[in-house]
């Protein structure tokens, strides 16, 4: 029997493998998650052999292909996860018998006192590093009205009173009612 490393394989590796408790469902989540999204820039022959895949290349890929609207950090995280679940996926189609998942650093074996709470750190910096992008200079929000905010992407940090002019006629183009009813 052949063994299948293709993209649609190891997916149903990922949902199966929960099922009979050789992944942890959050980690199997997360995995193909991280899968599905760098999944989408695979070339025909490396979604029928995923033995081909460089997941570095595959990662900086998937940044070109999407203008960059994908922050680093995810694409690494993501990057990281996919390197994880095709290990195991491989490891699995080798010896199916005797699978068992590797432990990934957040599974390891509980930590007592300070290291715990250096655990809790680091998460919590790992979610300031991918919360970042909330307070970016070049977005301007502008509150309309209770429970609603215009944002204002792109905007150029050198932008003149003119520029302003044409942005405010191009807005109020596009009110329902004539301008002035405040």
């Amino acid at each position: 029997m052949d063994k299948d490393y293709s993209r649609d394989a190891m997916l149903d590796f990922l949902r199966e493998a929960v099922h009979a408790g050789l992944i942890n469902p959050a980690v199997a989540r997360s995995r193909r998650n991280a899968a599905l999204e760098l999944f989408a820039h695979l070339t025909e022959a490396e979604a029928e052999d995923l033995r081909r895949v460089d997941v570095d290349e595959l990662a900086a890929r998937c940044h070109k292909l999407q203008g960059g609207t994908v922050r680093p950090e995810v694409l690494s995280l993501y990057a990281g996860r996919l390197r994880e679940a095709l290990d195991d996926y491989f490891r699995y189609r080798e010896a199916p018998d005797g699978f068992v998942a590797r432990r990934t650093e957040r599974q390891g074996p509980r930590r007592r006192g300070s290291e715990q709470s250096r655990t809790a750190e680091e998460a919590a910096l790992e979610q300031l590093r991918l919360d970042e992008t909330r307070y970016r200079p070049d977005i301007v929000p502008i509150p309309l009205r209770p429970g609603t905010v215009l944002y204002l992407h792109g905007v150029p940090a050198d932008l003149s009173a003119a520029e302003a002019r044409k942005i405010a006629r191009v807005v109020e183009a596009l009110a329902d009612e004539p301008a002035g009813e405040e």
